[in-house]
């Protein structure tokens, strides 16, 4: 898929303040305004310095002829403004942020007098931005530290942005949570999109989960709030400098060192005495599950030399064990099943029963009242104890004499899962010279995750989840002259994820004959009752390489910004296997375990049904080696017609290609193709490969 966007032409009249051009990155922002001299006149080649207050970074511009200045790309944090003109004091204002991807504009008016004397004012309150007519919203570093984050996780606050549709934060949520997942277990949407369609870039670059497998393939990275220095969500009308999904850009900018030592220590946690117990808990007469959590960890941040090689680096571990989640706690509704699991126990409960299709047609054996015709691998599995002693088809907790015979019985279980994480940034700002500044970002995670009772199963089918994040970017950030301003931006993003698959008994060890690619991995519904497995083996890894560049050019009353990326994007799918899945209607079609010639719906006239209504499984090559190119390019120019009527001119190019497998393993099947009459020897008509297929 090849798409190219093009933005048109757009009128606003900033009815405040003149309206300069933007000039940012996913990473940078601008400072823009006006000088005027005590008469409202306009004041040009005045001087105007931007001093970083942390890191002592500068970079001066002249006002142009219309008294404009526009200094670009300028890594988000508080500022000191100087302007400097002969005939007029000293102006200095202090105290002036300058957020992700917006233009703050600071109007400066000059008093007249001698150059040696001053006027300091201190940034008082907010500057509204009004350069753009984009949608979307800055979240502080205040507010990513303040706001309560059940798991510490900064995507559970993008919702505070406009158009962005969230699902309310579960509290009982495992791990990261789901916050931050694509595919279809993410809950993050831009004015009614696909959560596929949503752009995460961490310092300018893309940080995207390629697979959309929920937790099994990992999400976006979650540097931990004490690490963010703010993050921005873009919701519509972005201008051509950014692009690539239909949705949200989500832009987030981790803090960097300044010349004075700061750090914190950290430290929160949650327990089951803070915690109320769950409905049905309650219900069985269960108390309340585990529910413990500890977040602890601490920064860095200061000078190796004032001015010139500033650093910052965060630690955060997490240690989760959790009995509420989804996955970690689960309910059924059972027959009123006994410690004894004696075929005579069994039959008496379920005499003279069929299965659904028998009992349909009245044809077929009965479970006769000693069991003694009861399906031997069934009474296996009724039979199987976990490592804990209780049976893997458990007794019931409680009785409803009222309810049917198979749903008769009802319990919950609670089996703690285990989440642990330790995460760390290091950040590093070389002050080349007041033109050129050297930055280096680097982030990982490693967490270890055991889920006791995947896919709503019973207790018995532990998964665990082994994952890495690694995040690199290198940026050079340099300025050409007083109206030339280039970022030049490297980086890599890796994704591994492992998930390995752990069952209670296999095929084998109860009897069955099935192949041995699935006989550790049973996977058995009952339907109105539960599961008994697991999910399925799988590892995950991606890799992300992106370089781009964004030049910025001031000219007259045109700000002009182009640039361009190009990424390769790897991703490698090892180790799956399928489970070996089995469907039963019933209990009594659980229990039979017949085919349809022994359950009496079979041969014909009468239907074939044997009581095992499906059986799943998938065999072949599974190993897969995706790879696509990515490329974008683009030019925006803000045409100042008037003092309060900027045009703003984008053309932007997107080249998304469709992922490629390396090996030649993609294949589909084209029924316009096929032969309707086969011959006997049989034909691959319809069958469509790639070209660097190696059949």
């Amino acid at each position: 898929m090849i798409r190219t966007v093009i933005f048109a032409a757009s009128l606003f009249v900033a009815v405040l303040a003149p309206g300069p051009g933007w000039a940012q990155t996913a990473s940078t922002g601008a400072l823009a305004g006006t000088i005027f001299d005590p008469r409202g006149a306009v004041v040009s080649e005045a001087t105007v310095t931007a001093t970083n207050e942390s890191t002592g970074e500068t970079r001066s511009v002249l006002s142009g002829p219309d008294g404009s200045y526009r200094i670009a790309l300028l890594p988000p944090g508080s500022y000191t403004v100087q302007v400097n003109r002969a005939g007029f004091k000293l102006a200095t204002r202090t105290g002036v942020a300058v957020v992700v991807t917006e233009v703050t504009t600071l109007n400066v008016q000059l008093d007249v007098g001698e150059t040696v004397e001053s006027v300091t004012v201190e940034a008082g309150e907010e500057l509204v931005q009004i350069q753009s007519v984009t949608l979307g919203r800055v979240t502080s570093e205040r507010e990513v530290r303040d706001l309560p984050l059940v798991t510490r996780n900064y995507t559970q606050i993008l919702g505070l942005s406009p158009g962005i549709i969230t699902n309310v934060t579960n509290a009982t949520e495992l791990g990261r949570g789901s916050s931050g997942l694509s595919g279809a277990a993410g809950d993050v949407h831009a004015n009614g999109g696909r959560t596929a369609d949503n752009n995460f870039q961490m310092n300018g670059v893309q940080i995207n989960d390629l697979a959309g497998a929920g937790s099994a393939s990992g999400g976006v990275a979650i540097p931990n709030p004490d690490t963010i220095r703010e993050f921005k969500v873009q919701t519509a009308l972005y201008d051509a400098a950014f692009g690539r999904g239909g949705g949200a850009n989500v832009n987030v900018v981790t803090k960097s060192g300044s010349n004075d030592f700061h750090g914190n220590l950290f430290h929160f946690f949650r327990n089951r005495a803070l915690n109320a117990n769950d409905f049905f808990f309650n219900l069985a007469g269960q108390p309340k599950p585990v529910l413990n959590q500890n977040q602890f960890g601490g920064t860095l941040g200061g000078p190796v030399r004032k001015d010139k090689l500033l650093f910052f680096t965060s630690y955060q571990g997490t240690r989760q064990r959790n009995g509420a989640a989804a996955g970690c706690s689960s309910s059924a509704l059972l027959p009123p099943f006994t410690d004894d699991r004696s075929p005579a126990a069994i039959g008496a409960l379920f005499a003279g029963r069929r299965g659904v299709f028998p009992t349909q047609f009245g044809v077929g054996p009965t479970i006769q009242a000693d069991g003694s015709n009861i399906n031997p691998v069934a009474l296996k599995i009724l039979q199987v104890k976990r490592p804990d002693g209780g049976y893997v088809i458990p007794t019931p907790q409680g009785l409803d004499p009222s309810r049917p015979l198979d749903s008769r019985g009802f319990a919950v279980f609670s089996d703690p899962c285990r989440f642990d994480e330790d995460q760390g940034m290091f950040n590093f700002d070389y002050i080349q010279s007041d033109r050129g500044t050297i930055s280096g970002r680097y982030f990982i995670a490693d967490s270890t995750q055991r889920v006791t009772m995947p896919a709503g199963s019973l207790p018995g089918f532990p998964q665990q989840m082994y994952q890495r994040f690694q995040n690199l970017t290198l940026s050079y950030n340099y300025s050409l002259s007083s109206n030339l301003f280039n970022e030049l931006v490297v980086g890599f993003h890796r994704v591994a994820s492992r998930v390995r698959q752990s069952s209670a008994f296999s095929y084998s060890s109860v009897g069955a004959t099935v192949s041995s690619f699935y006989d550790d991995l049973p996977y058995i519904i009952i339907s109105g009752c539960c599961n008994l497995g697991g999910g399925s083996p799988i590892t995950h890894i991606q890799n992300t390489y992106t370089i781009q560049d964004s030049l910025s050019w001031v000219k007259g009353r045109h700000t002009i910004r182009l640039g361009g990326s190009v990424s390769r994007l790897q991703y490698n799918v090892r180790d799956f296997r399928f489970v070996g899945q089995l469907n039963f209607l019933s209990w009594p079609d659980f229990l039979m375990g017949l085919d349809a010639a022994r359950n009496g719906t079979g041969p014909a006239p009468v239907p074939d049904f044997s009581n095992i209504i499906a059986s799943v499984d998938f065999i072949g090559l599974s190993d897969r080696n995706w790879r696509v190119w990515e490329a974008a390019g683009y030019i925006q120019d803000d045409f100042k017609l008037f003092s309060r009527l900027t045009l703003n001119l984008g053309l932007r190019y997107e080249r998304l290609g469709h992922l490629g497998e390396d090996q030649g393993r993609n294949a589909v099947f084209d029924t316009g193709r096929a032969v309707a009459t086969p011959p006997a020897e049989g034909t691959l008509a319809g069958f469509v490969v790639s070209s660097n297929y190696p059949g």
